[in-house]
């Protein structure tokens, strides 16, 4: 790094920083560093990709197409998710996973295919979501992966044996791990 101070005072707020061929100054430097509360809220929207694997990126389109994000250029994927046609379809794949989620014979979030989509899906809308707010994407996906793992671990071990050991009704269940994915997701995605 090549580091320039003007007229010799070497303040940091006047202190500039050339990067891939551009002047930045201290105040501008990207990406930001993640807070222990990013921290929680790329956990936290992690599992609710274990919960329901559509339902995290479905809410990062959303906010995105109202609010934009908070980078100019944050890529094409950013880009893509902003579009209220985009964020329409997610919305709607989510709606679509809720059903399928409550239909007997489906497959358990556990089984390999299932939980390794959960994993990719949790990473990567942390990713983006990580990318949208100004910060690092490879933290976010590394522990919106993680917590997929666990969401997806502890979600189906709640519910096997709430409807295994108590006569709870299997749709009671699933519509209580509904509005807790759903609530856990709007947290995860505020700024």
């Amino acid at each position: 790094m090549v580091q320039a101070a003007v007229g010799g005072n070497v303040d940091s707020a006047v202190r500039s920083t050339l990067v891939a061929g551009e002047l930045q100054t201290a105040d501008e430097r990207h990406p930001r560093a993640d807070t222990p509360r990013d921290l929680l809220r790329s956990a936290v929207l992690g599992a609710v990709a274990g919960l329901r694997s559509v339902r995290p990126i479905a809410l990062l389109a959303e906010s995105l197409s109202r609010d934009g994000p908070d980078i100019a250029d944050g890529g094409w994927a950013i880009d893509l998710l902003t579009s209220p046609q985009v964020a329409l379809l997610l919305r709607l794949a989510a709606l679509g996973e809720l059903v399928a989620d409550k239909v007997p014979g489906t497959v358990d979030r556990v089984a390999p295919l299932p939980l390794a989509g959960r994993v990719v899906l949790g990473g990567t809308t942390c990713a983006l979501h990580s990318l949208a707010e100004g910060r690092a994407s490879d933290v976010g996906a590394l522990v919106g992966s993680l917590g997929a793992v666990v969401g997806s671990v502890v979600g189906f071990s709640v519910r096997t044996r709430l409807s295994r050991a108590r006569p709870v009704p299997g749709i009671l269940v699933a519509l209580v791990e509904d509005g807790l994915a759903w609530s856990l997701g709007h947290w995860a995605i505020q700024r």
